[in-house]
C-alpha cells in the first residue's frame, strides 16, 4: 500500500520547509502544497507544527502557541511540535534588540515551555539546534508512522497494569496517556462524573475530538470504532 502524500502548507516558506521538500523526494515521498487550517504539515492522519525558538517564545508568550495546540488537539489524534534553533543565537538575537538573557535563562524557559506542551496536551515533541535534522526528523516520522509494525519487529502488547483498574480502563481510549487518565480522574472524581462533557471540560488541554471520544466510549450502547481518515477543513 503506498504512503500518503507529506502534505506541506501553502503558506510555509524558509529553509526547514525547502529542507524537507528535497529529503522526502530524495526518499520517493510525493510532495503536495495545499492549505492547512491546522499545523505546517501533514503526514497522513498526523498533524506536525515546526516553529524555531523565537517564533516558539513569541507565540507562546503572546498565547498563540496554546490556541494552536488546542486546534491540533481538537482535530487530530496524533500530533508533534518540532522546535529548531540555537539557543545561542536567540541569546545573541535578544541582546541585539536590547534584551539581556543568559543561556541558562533561555534553556529554562525552553525545558519548561516543552515540559508543559508534553503534560498538558499529550503532545510530542522534537527539539534540535540543526535545520536538516529537523527536516530529517519530519521525514523519517512520516516513514515510520506508515511503516506496518510487523517490518520493523515490534509486536502489539497490552498496557502493563497500574495499581488503578479505573486508570487501566482508560488507558485503552486511543490518545489517553497515563498522565491524562490521572488528570482526568483527578478532576472527575470517578468514572461516572466522566460521562458528562461540561464535567470534562474542567480537564486542561482536552480538545472537543478528545471530549466526544472519552463520552462516546463510556456511554455507547454500540461499538465505538475510530475514524483514522481525518477531516481536514480547506482554506479559501
Amino acid at each position: 500500500m503506498p504512503k500518503p502524500d507529506l502534505i506541506i502548507d501553502s503558506n510555509e516558506r524558509g529553509t526547514l520547509c525547502e529542507s524537507i521538500e528535497r529529503r522526502a523526494k530524495k526518499e520517493g515521498l510525493n510532495v503536495v502544497r495545499q492549505p492547512l487550517v491546522v499545523g505546517d504539515y501533514l503526514l497522513g492522519a498526523a498533524c506536525v507544527e515546526a516553529k524555531s525558538v523565537t517564533d516558539l517564545f513569541q507565540s507562546s508568550h503572546s498565547g498563540h502557541l496554546w490556541r494552536q495546540l488546542d486546534n491540533m488537539d481538537a482535530n487530530y489524534e496524533r500530533f508533534f511540535l518540532v522546535i529548531h534553533g540555537s539557543i545561542a543565537k536567540y541569546v545573541a538575537f535578544a541582546k541585539k534588540q536590547g534584551r539581556f538573557l543568559t543561556h541558562s535563562r533561555v534553556q529554562n524557559e525552553l525545558t519548561g515551555t516543552i515540559a508543559r506542551i508534553m503534560a498538558d496536551f499529550d503532545c510530542q515533541v522534537f527539539f534540535t539546534a540543526n535545520v536538516s535534522e529537523a527536516a530529517m526528523f519530519i521525514t523519517k516520522l512520516h516513514n515510520k508512522l506508515h511503516k506496518p509494525a510487523s517490518k520493523h519487529g515490534a509486536h502489539a502488547i497490552r498496557r502493563v497494569s497500574t495499581n488503578d483498574v479505573r486508570v487501566d480502563m482508560l488507558l485503552t481510549i486511543p490518545g489517553v496517556g497515563a498522565e491524562l487518565a490521572e488528570r482526568l480522574l483527578d478532576k472527575c472524581g470517578n468514572l461516572e462524573e466522566m460521562c458528562f462533557p461540561e464535567s470534562l471540560k474542567q480537564v486542561k488541554g482536552l480538545g472537543d475530538k478528545k471530549r466526544q471520544l472519552i463520552v462516546s466510549v463510556l456511554t455507547s450502547e454500540s461499538p465505538v470504532h475510530i475514524e483514522r481518515n481525518v477531516k481536514r477543513k480547506r482554506g479559501f
